[in-house]
C-alpha cells in the first residue's frame, strides 16, 4: 500500500508531525509520496524527503490519502481527490476535529490497521451547484463537501433571498442568509445557526436559515435528488457565495443558484468504535468545558 500524504504546511508544528509520520512509515516499511508543487515549501522544514514527490495526478492514485491538519485541510483535501477512486483518512492536528479519524496520538495504531485492512469505507455527499446569469449562460461551481452559503457582502446586513425546491416556491428570507448544507456539513457553520445534524453516511441536504427575521425559522431535510433554487429580490444589491467557506463568487440579483446533492467516488476512513454522535457529543462538551 502506498499513502499520499496532503499535509496543512501552514499548520503550527507540522514539521514535527510530518516527521512522526515519515518515521512510522519508514518503520513499517510503507512507501509514501509528496505533491512535487509542495517540495520547497517541506525542505524549508528541514525535512529530505529524496525522491517522494510527484504530481497531483500521481499523488491520486496512492491507495490512501492522509490529510494532515484540522477539519479545513481535510476539506481542501476531499475536494482536491473528490473525483479519484482512493480512500482518504484525516490526522487531526485542530481544535475540534469532526471530519478526521486519526489524532497524533493514535497515528501509528491506526496506520497499521489500515494496513491491515480493519478499517470501514464510507461515501458522502457532496453538494453540485451551479449559477445560471442573466444571459442564460451557466456557470458550474467546484463541488463541495460542507457546505453552500449566502450572504451579504458586510457584517450585520439583512439580506432577502427566495427559496424554491424542485421549482416550487417556498419563502422568501429576511434573514443573514441560507446555509445548503451536506451531512458532513452540518456538524460545521449550519450546527451553530441551529440546524439539524446528519450522520455522515446520510443521502440528505439542509437548507437552513441564518438569523431569520421571522417567527418561521424552521429548517428543511432534502432528498439528494432534490434540487435547491435560490434567488434575490431586484431591490437587493449584489450578495455574496461561499463554498466551503474558502471560495468566494459575486451573486447579482439577475443570477439563479441551483444545488443538489452529488455522489464522488472517493471514500473515507472511519475505524471500529468510532460511533458518530456520540462522539460529536463528548467533543462538543468538552469545547464548552474548556
Amino acid at each position: 500500500m502506498i499513502f499520499g500524504i496532503f499535509p496543512n504546511l501552514e499548520k503550527e508544528g507540522i514539521n514535527l508531525v510530518l516527521q512522526r509520520l515519515i518515521s512510522i512509515l519508514d518503520d513499517l516499511g510503507t512507501p509514501y509520496k509528496f505533491l512535487v508543487s509542495m517540495k520547497h515549501k517541506i525542505e524549508n522544514l528541514g525535512l529530505d524527503l529524496g525522491e517522494s514527490y510527484v504530481s497531483i495526478e500521481e499523488l491520486a492514485h496512492a491507495d490512501c490519502i492522509l490529510s494532515v491538519g484540522g477539519d479545513g485541510s481535510f476539506l481542501g483535501a476531499a475536494r482536491t481527490f473528490s473525483d479519484y477512486d482512493t480512500l482518504i483518512a484525516g490526522i487531526h492536528l485542530g481544535d475540534l476535529g469532526f471530519l478526521n479519524s486519526i489524532t497524533t496520538d493514535d497515528m501509528k495504531e491506526r496506520i497499521k490497521l489500515i494496513l491491515e485492512g480493519e478499517y470501514l469505507k464510507e461515501s458522502r455527499l457532496f453538494l453540485h451547484s451551479e449559477i445560471e446569469h442573466a444571459n442564460g449562460e451557466k456557470e458550474i461551481l467546484p463541488d463541495v463537501l460542507n457546505d453552500v452559503v449566502i450572504g451579504h457582502n458586510k457584517i450585520g446586513q439583512l439580506v432577502r433571498v427566495q427559496l424554491s425546491i424542485n421549482d416550487h416556491f417556498i419563502q422568501e428570507y429576511a434573514s443573514d442568509g441560507l446555509i445548503v448544507s451536506s451531512p458532513t456539513g452540518t456538524t460545521g457553520y449550519s450546527l451553530s445557526c441551529g440546524g439539524p445534524v446528519l450522520g455522515p453516511s446520510d443521502t440528505r441536504m439542509t437548507v437552513v436559515p441564518i438569523c431569520a427575521h421571522t417567527l418561521q425559522r424552521y429548517s428543511m431535510v432534502l432528498n439528494d435528488t432534490d434540487i435547491v433554487k435560490i434567488t434575490v429580490p431586484e431591490r437587493e444589491n449584489t450578495l455574496q457565495l461561499s463554498l466551503d467557506g474558502t471560495m468566494s463568487f459575486d451573486f447579482p440579483h439577475s443570477d439563479i443558484l441551483r444545488v443538489r446533492g452529488i455522489s464522488k467516488p472517493i471514500r473515507f476512513v472511519r475505524f471500529e468504535g468510532q460511533e458518530f454522535f456520540s462522539s460529536i457529543t463528548k467533543k462538543l462538551i468538552r469545547k464548552m468545558c474548556n
